[in-house]
């Protein structure tokens, strides 16, 4: 007996197929629904290995490989949009899925991770509130203080009730100098003093609506004319991701290059920061994967990030 495979859109269209090719006289072995809509396999009378009905009724290893990945991706709720980027990009063939998912990534997405340390460095984490710049923040200069580094902070989140309270709680303990601003033109002074011992600088700012002008302005108007000044967008993971591209577009007109995520402890699926750094050109940097300081922050690169998205009990039952 040979086996063979059909693929449409309805079971209908695929017995038609069948019909046309080998009439009436086909034993259907199996039907399966596929993202692509149907799988009927049917037997005629001729040899057949066992090897060509496992890839007959189940795919072939490559089949079932992009299957785990498109199971994975809409587990994460990628849009479908992304989900077809990804697709294009994919090797040909590959048994592990890890593998074939991490050189999709290198080729969809830009990955640029923060430095600890350098000279003349300096970054302000901006974003909505809630996303976990102070903490950030924190775990940044922890981790330059334990390589032996200098490092300077400055806030300008003023108004949050204990924003100021919290990081200069982590500054202490680390001997830093917590640096207060509380007009936009007094930022460049200190950035610029800063910058001339510290080989890190990092500024914290508060939280704003990406969607009111006058709030990005005011994040606009802090780092102007700070060169070397870096802002780097931070997202919370969770979220719509439509709704999270928004948000990235409307920061864009800072300056802003790198995504950081944070909050992946508490969120299961990171569709929404990937398509938010892919439709906005962003250059996803690092992740927080924890409340704690001391945990720090994690570089993300496309052999992690596969692996993280892959990494679900629930897809691989």
């Amino acid at each position: 007996m040979k086996v063979k495979t059909y693929t449409a859109l309805t079971m209908g269209q695929a017995m038609e197929d069948i019909r046309r090719d080998f009439g009436s006289d086909v034993m259907i072995l199996s039907n399966q629904h596929v993202p692509e809509g149907v799988r009927v396999t049917i037997g005629i009378e001729e040899d057949i290995t066992d090897e060509e009905i496992q890839t007959a009724l189940f795919g072939s290893a490559d089949d079932q490989v992009r299957r785990q990945i498109r199971q994975s991706l809409i587990y994460h709720h990628f849009p479908e949009i992304l989900q077809e980027r990804v697709f294009e990009k994919m090797p040909t063939f590959s048994e592990e899925p890890n593998e074939c998912l991490a050189a999709a990534f290198e080729k969809v997405f830009r990955f640029m991770p923060l430095p600890s340390f350098g000279t003349k460095r300096a970054f302000m984490l901006v974003g909505p509130s809630g996303t976990g710049k102070t903490i950030a923040v924190a775990k940044m200069a922890v981790k330059a203080r334990m390589a032996g580094k200098k490092v300077g902070v400055v806030t300008t989140d003023i108004k949050r009730a204990g924003a100021i309270e919290q990081l200069e709680a982590f500054t202490k303990i680390l001997e830093l100098e917590l640096i207060k601003i509380r007009k936009p033109e007094l930022l460049k002074e200190a950035v610029d003093e800063l910058r001339g011992f510290c080989d890190l600088t990092l500024v914290d700012t508060s939280g704003v609506n990406p969607y009111l002008d006058r709030e990005i302005s005011f994040l606009s108007d802090l780092k102007k004319g700070i060169e070397g000044l870096e802002p780097v967008l931070v997202l919370s993971a969770g979220l719509d991701a439509f709704e999270a591209s928004d948000m990235a577009e409307a920061f864009l007109p800072l300056g802003c290059k790198r995504l950081m995520g944070t909050r992946l402890d508490l969120c299961r699926r990171l569709g929404s920061l990937l398509f938010a750094a892919q439709n906005n050109a962003y250059a996803l940097c690092d992740v927080g994967i924890s409340p704690h300081v001391h945990e720090g922050l994690c570089p993300i690169k496309a052999d992690t990030l596969a692996e993280l998205i892959l990494l679900n009990k629930e897809v691989e039952q």
